[in-house]
């Protein structure tokens, strides 16, 4: 079986600086446009700007992916926001979002089948059975509940502000807590993983046993 000679690391999947103004550049104009007009123009505008930056990607023969999911979002978020009249409406299917990644994470835990023991088997070409190991289970548990609590922790601040209607708060912890949050704990858990699999005895997936 090959194995990746350089394993990706956290700072080759946040290399893409246009990550941060295609997930947040939506929210913020949204904000912005809606403290000047209303409801039905700032949805307008959060659309058109996510057109613009997918059409721009594709120009430029760049990875779409974050343009199309922002893209989306947008959508769905202009059109809860314009239907209720609300304009905190538009960050629900963030808070949704996040809250359904919380149980899923979380979920593979209390079935004894932690996911990011799968993605990290996955990313690196980890030896079958690899993630049933004990002492790899528990390490990947333990990362499992440490994305599950972020996410938690979005769905729950998305909540709160939803509920009090304050729309300039949640555009402000759509940023901290969207890309500056997930590369924070990214960057850790690459850290964290091969300690705690040495200090368990577990093998690690990026130095395979020749």
């Amino acid at each position: 079986m090959s194995h990746p000679e350089h394993p990706p690391s956290p700072l080759d999947l946040l290399r893409d600086k246009r990550a941060v103004v295609d997930t947040g550049l939506g929210p913020v104009a949204f904000v912005v446009v809606y403290a000047l007009t209303d409801v039905n123009t700032a949805a307008i505008v959060a659309v058109g700007i996510g057109v613009a930056l997918a059409i721009e990607r594709l120009i430029r023969r760049k990875p779409v992916a974050n343009a199309i999911g922002g893209l989306f979002g947008t959508g769905l978020a202009a059109f809860i926001a314009v239907r209720t009249g609300r304009p905190e409406g538009y960050f629900v299917p963030r808070m949704l979002y996040q809250l359904a990644l919380a149980l899923v994470f979380a979920g593979s835990v209390v079935i004894r089948k932690p996911l990011t023991g799968f993605i990290i088997g996955a990313l690196y070409r980890a030896e079958p059975g690899w993630t049933d190991l004990p002492a790899v289970r528990r390490t990947m548990s333990e990362l499992t509940l440490a994305w599950a609590a972020l996410f938690g922790l979005r769905a729950g601040v998305y909540a709160v502000l939803i509920a009090s209607g304050k729309v300039g708060w949640l555009a402000a912890a759509s940023i901290a807590m969207g890309w500056p949050a997930f590369g924070l704990l990214l960057f850790v858990s690459y850290r964290y993983v091969p300690q705690r699999l040495r200090q368990l005895g577990a093998p690690d997936p990026r130095h395979p046993k020749p």
